[in-house]
């Protein structure tokens, strides 16, 4: 072997121990990065729903909790009529809500992402300031508006359409319309995303061969965009199907969500293994719809 050889090995080798040092490297800047998050996850998403998960196995007999293992907590959320009511009631709303965010948000979505940069940033602006006021404060402001008194009915009462001032709030109507406000933004961020990557001259094209905008929008827009509808949609579907406040305080005991009926199980009723089995029920549930959305669009490959 000559000497040219043998300071090619060895150049070869010191490249190769470069390169694994230079891995070994990467991989504890990931670890280091990955491990604050993980902590906090295990701490306060993973360990609580273990402890629930366990707790809601236990027996609950004369409003104390028994340690003793039982599957009646889930028989009752599957078998009592009332907890099935209140599981489809949740799911109309949650439907409902996603299904008017999408109507309402697609067009906003395109409209910003036609415009050119200066606009766009404004009009980003205009869509996130209502993230900087608390959703109690936007809550309670469109009960004063829903209000006997509020400003809803005495348009209403001056346009003359009504003499009576009309029941809006503690309804389901009023509670699809705070959640409409508050995941709207929600709906339209995916939305731009998919528009925004959607390069323009198709639609030019689709219109150049004679198409109108309703066959452009439903033959190429729309199939275009469809991953920042599925996503936009599963997102405020969730979100809407978990909600809390905004069916506390703009509905009434008869449209209480699953949220709801899991917080009365906890701090009025005490009944924590019940509640503990509601919720583990309820995650799995959202599970569920997160692995259909995956399988379909086939993120996962």
């Amino acid at each position: 072997m000559t000497m040219s050889s043998i300071s090619s090995l060895n150049n070869s080798q010191y490249i190769g121990d470069d390169e694994q040092l230079a891995e070994k490297r990467q991989r504890r800047q990931l670890v280091g990065l990955l491990t604050p998050g993980a902590v906090w996850l295990f701490a306060f998403l993973l360990l609580p729903m273990f402890v629930l998960l366990a707790m809601s196995f236990n027996s609950y007999i004369d409003a104390q909790i028994i340690n003793e293992f039982t599957l009646e907590n889930y028989r009752r959320i599957f078998t009592e009529p009332v907890y099935g009511k209140v599981v489809l009631r949740s799911f109309t709303i949650a439907i409902t809500v996603t299904a008017v965010t999408l109507l309402l948000g697609y067009p906003v979505a395109h409209f910003i992402a036609r415009k050119t940069s200066k606009y766009k940033d404004l009009l980003f602006l205009a869509l996130i300031i209502p993230f900087w006021t608390s959703i109690v404060i936007r809550t309670y402001a469109w009960k004063i508006l829903l209000g006997n008194s509020g400003m809803v009915n005495y348009l209403l009462r001056e346009a003359g359409l009504i003499d009576l001032p009309v029941q809006f709030l503690f309804s389901t109507s009023a509670v699809v319309v705070g959640l409409v406000h508050v995941f709207l933004p929600f709906m339209i961020m995916p939305l731009y995303a998919s528009l925004d990557k959607l390069d323009p001259s198709l639609e030019e094209a689709a219109s150049d061969l004679g198409a109108n905008r309703i066959r452009t929008f439903l033959r190429v827009t729309l199939p275009l965009t469809l991953p920042g509808v599925a996503m936009g949609s599963l997102l405020v579907f969730i979100l809407a199907l978990g909600s809390f406040l905004t069916p506390d305080l703009l509905g009434g005991t008869n449209t209480l969500m699953i949220s709801n009926v899991i917080q009365a199980e906890f701090l009025e009723s005490g009944n924590w293994p019940f509640g503990g089995a509601m919720a583990v029920s309820f995650l799995c549930l959202s599970l569920v719809f997160i692995f259909s959305y995956n399988r379909l669009f086939r993120f996962d490959q």
